[in-house]
């Protein structure tokens, strides 16, 4: 049962961390900010890597016509989905562009760049844990060449470097004036984390026949 237990947590958070960090929504407005999107027909939201907004245009041919402003601006794409505009700025090709002070976006990008390294080695780990603890229950013995310093290491380190991820995140990002909240994706990473700690923590005190 313990065993089960374990690999169901650490399964969950290998899959909710995959979909937490290719998520776009780590970042989504609120307050004010949030209603004054509403009220414009629009949504924004940021992932560890870029932040997106999408508005709406009277018909498919006045978005297609806007979207050519944006055709040369570096660290910007613009597309239409009908009349449905999105709008997604890379905060390190906007960090890198010449000539522009893009402040924000460089401490984005390396607030980004943070989380995403957290985030991937805790899946790593994550995927090694689900593995360890799922194959023999298949019968098959692929895992077992790995050492249990190894296997010890990976339990913890699937919740502990997600943590690590968040916490280096959330310090770098930037102060602004936008009023924002953490997202749907998140909310996922921290759920994802949340797993793999309690994983490991009934790995190391939860007794066998308990």
């Amino acid at each position: 049962m313990k065993g089960m237990v374990m690999a169901a947590m650490a399964g969950l958070c290998l899959v909710l961390g995959i979909i937490a960090a290719l998520g776009s929504t780590w970042l989504v407005p609120t307050g004010d900010d949030a209603e004054e999107l509403e009220d414009m027909d629009s949504d924004a939201g940021a992932g560890l890597s870029s932040s997106w907004l999408t508005s709406e245009a009277s018909d498919a041919d006045t978005c297609d016509e806007a979207i050519k402003a944006y055709k040369d601006v570096d660290g910007v794409e613009a597309e239409c989905d009908g009349k449905v505009m999105t709008l997604t700025m890379s905060f390190s090709e906007m960090c890198d562009a010449e000539g522009v002070d893009y402040e924000d976006d460089c401490d984005m990008a390396s607030a980004g760049m943070i989380g995403t390294i957290g985030m991937w080695a805790g899946i790593i780990c994550a995927l090694m844990v689900t593995l360890t603890l799922v194959l023999p229950m298949a019968g098959v013995d692929a895992m077992d060449a790995v050492p249990e310093m190894g296997k010890t290491i990976a339990t913890w380190g699937a919740g502990a470097l997600m943590l690590v991820g968040m916490l280096g995140w959330y310090i770098m990002l930037p102060d602004t004036d936008s009023e924002t909240g953490l997202g749907m994706s998140g909310w996922l990473a921290g759920a994802a984390m949340s797993m793999g700690l309690g994983s490991a923590l009934i790995g190391q005190f939860i007794e066998e026949n308990e």
